[in-house]
């Protein structure tokens, strides 16, 4: 599967999530509540601040927040100002909430934020549940779409349980199929169907279409995921008539982005469009800003399909300034990268350049943070939060029975002036070990997913060290062994002796760069920079190397030109070019070509190690210099590799003020650039 199309699914599942929220009205429609505030002010001792007809101005306003905007902020005024003046504490929370939904519709986050915390902070403070359950979904959709995983699962799952215990079916599902949405943004899809499941069954045994509808929706997107576009344009097809009859004009233009993605997915671009066209069209007609990043970052990638650039770089642009307006993160990575296709197309090779570098950094620091911020640590900090509750009530049984040996102790004495005493020590105390406990747990956090990362590492390294040394070596010794005996003959052992040789030349290779590893892990990276000729630290480079490219018939050609001068470590950068050389050579075929270039940029100097070879797809470049993803490889004819020079030039590249990157294309070659610090004016000590 194309890896667009898997990142393309997750804006069509962003849609999903707030469609979700709106499920409020328990399939009421707008023309059932008017009717009811007709009866309602129609009656004899009609008060406009009866509970009643606020809960109908409130599903009122609800129901017109896509399809008249207006209206719904003069319905929540109305419908708020009516809850304080009458003190109706759960009208006053639901109207706070729906205003959190109102402008997070809009893209104001930190309004609908700041509207949300109220809300909860009313329902909490009157124990109002189904209030409470509103807002904390609110809040946990809040955190959801900024990115922060960990605390949105924990609001969802604490939501979750308080639905639970008043068995309210209609949020079970919603928050189920929320959750589920959260699981598969971290890939976990067995655990996203597993409530999306249970969010379809709750919706079933409800005999609530509004709510099967959206998680027929979830588990369709889950099968696209999964990579089963059969299943999952089945239960487009099924979901889509019933939609049209609701008249849900906001699922159904997420069900025809669906239908769009698939067609993507097969390069059908011609029908591709017309489903997304489909989907603006419904995004025109309720002026659905979430909707709209979407459809265009769908627009925008059918008209790269069909090679019309122009419209193409149109919607691409239209998707990632909707996207940054909502600050909507997966949106954002996506018009970045779409963006970065076009301008490829286009020949705007700079601009691409930008777009992908955008895309890149997002993309890495999402994978390079999915542990700390996903749903490991969620889960980590709920383990948690249940032993902090252990510890307090442990300790609050140890201050209550200190309490009754003081009691016994000066009974006879200042009995009333001691006990007050007593509660403020046992308070300030209580407050002492809770923070101290909060310290304790964000340490063991931090102290786990480092360990983690550090085991996951030595592991790889463990791995590689036993399978590249074990097999040269034994081979070694076998060749040997034959040596000393009748059972090998001259003429072979001669045949055998330069592949064994490769293979310790493998070895020596695996445990220079361990050693470097090693040091630079114990000792850190000692940087000793001064100005350096890089034409000739390349020269050195190729000298040492001059030998191993001969056996391929590979020619290195030196374009750095004499007296290009950089203040770096010399050592270092004689490390990083001679492994970024040694790679090239590696994956380069018979006669072959390497050229090592420099640009001078306006802050420093661009190196660059361009190879014809055999180049890589954007998942090996992606992991290319990640210490957890060092893995064994081979080159063209079988040369041994551990993977760890890359991890290692980079960190001594950065150590030098530098960076490092990759272009490359399967089949066509690789080129290696990264940056070093220009010349300095300071005099090198001697």
């Amino acid at each position: 599967m194309a890896s667009f199309f898997f990142a393309n699914k997750s804006f069509y599942f962003a849609i999903l999530l707030v469609f979700v929220f709106s499920v409020n009205l328990q399939g009421q429609t707008e023309k059932s509540t008017l009717t009811k505030i007709v009866e309602l002010k129609s009656s004899s001792d009609f008060n406009t601040q009866n509970s009643d007809y606020i809960d109908l101005l409130l599903e009122l306003a609800e129901t017109n927040m896509r399809s008249n905007p207006d209206s719904t902020a003069i319905l929540l005024k109305e419908s708020y100002d009516l809850s304080i003046a009458s003190q109706y504490k759960n009208g006053e929370s639901i109207a706070l909430s729906t205003y959190g939904y109102y402008y997070a519709e809009r893209g104001e986050t930190d309004k609908a934020s700041e509207y949300n915390k109220k809300a909860l902070e009313v329902a909490n403070t009157y124990d109002l549940d189904d209030a409470k359950i509103a807002a904390l979904n609110n809040i946990a959709i809040d955190f959801h779409f900024k990115g922060d995983y960990a605390t949105a699962l924990t609001k969802y799952l604490e939501a979750l349980a308080v639905a639970e215990k008043i068995n309210e079916t209609r949020m079970m599902s919603v928050l189920s199929s929320n959750i589920a949405f959260l699981y598969s943004y971290n890939e976990d899809f067995d655990s996203a169907i597993i409530f999306q499941e249970k969010a379809r069954q709750i919706s079933l045994e409800a005999h609530n279409d509004d709510l099967l509808a959206v998680s027929t929706l979830g588990i369709a997107h889950l099968h696209m995921q999964k990579g089963n576009l059969e299943e999952s344009e089945r239960l487009l097809t099924n979901v889509i008539p019933g939609l049209k009859k609701q008249n849900r004009k906001d699922w159904l233009s997420s069900a025809y982005a669906g239908k769009g993605d698939i067609a993507v997915e097969r390069k059908n671009y011609t029908k591709a469009l017309e489903w997304f066209i489909k989907s603006e069209k419904l995004c025109d007609e309720i002026d659905y800003s979430i909707g709209y990043a979407g459809s265009y970052i769908g627009l925008a990638e059918s008209y790269l399909g069909l090679k019309n650039l122009e419209k193409a770089e149109e919607y691409g642009l239209k998707g990632l300034e909707i996207a940054n307006r909502l600050s909507l993160s997966k949106s954002i990575q996506l018009s970045n990268l779409v963006l970065s296709k076009i301008y490829h197309e286009k020949g705007e090779d700079k601009k691409a350049y930008a777009y992908q570098n955008e895309y890149r950094l997002r993309y890495e620091k999402e994978a390079d943070e999915k542990f700390k911020n996903g749903l490991g640590v969620a889960l980590s900090k709920m383990r948690f939060e249940n032993q902090k509750e252990q510890l307090i009530e442990k300790q609050n049984k140890a201050i209550a029975k200190q309490k009754t040996y003081v009691y016994f102790a000066i009974a006879a004495l200042l009995v009333a002036t001691l006990f007050l005493i007593l509660i403020y020590r046992t308070n300030k105390l209580q407050k002492k070990y809770t923070k101290n406990l909060q310290a304790k747990q964000e340490i063991l956090i931090q102290k786990e997913a480092e360990l983690c990362e550090s085991n996951r590492t030595k592991d790889k390294l463990f791995s590689i060290i036993a399978h590249d040394l074990k097999g040269p070596i034994n081979s070694f010794h076998s060749l040997m062994k034959m040596s000393t005996s009748v059972s090998i003959s001259k003429e072979q052992y001669i045949s055998l002796m330069p592949k064994a040789l490769s293979g310790i030349q493998g070895i020596s290779e695996l445990l220079n760069n361990l050693l470097i590893w090693a040091k630079t892990q114990m000792d850190g990276i000692v940087l000793e920079p001064k100005n350096i000729d890089l034409h000739d630290i390349a020269e050195q480079s190729i000298s040492v190397l001059t030998t191993l490219a001969q056996k391929k018939e590979i020619s290195i050609v030196n374009e750095v030109p004499e007296n290009t001068i950089s203040y770096s470590d010399k050592n270092h950068l004689d490390v990083i070019l001679r492994n970024l050389i040694g790679n090239a050579i590696k994956f380069t075929n018979q006669k072959g070509e390497i050229h090592i270039k420099v640009e001078d940029k306006d802050d420093a100097l661009q190196l660059e190690v361009v190879d014809n070879g055999v180049g890589m797809d954007l998942e090996t470049r992606s992991n290319l210099f990640k210490t957890k993803y060092v893995k064994s490889t081979f080159g063209t004819n079988n040369e041994n590799g551990s993977g760890l020079g890359l991890s290692i030039c980079k960190e001594m590249v950065e150590n030098n003020g530098g960076k490092i990157w990759v272009s490359s294309v399967r089949k066509q070659g690789t080129t290696i650039y990264f940056t070093v610090p220009k010349k300095s004016n300071k005099i090198d000590a001697v």
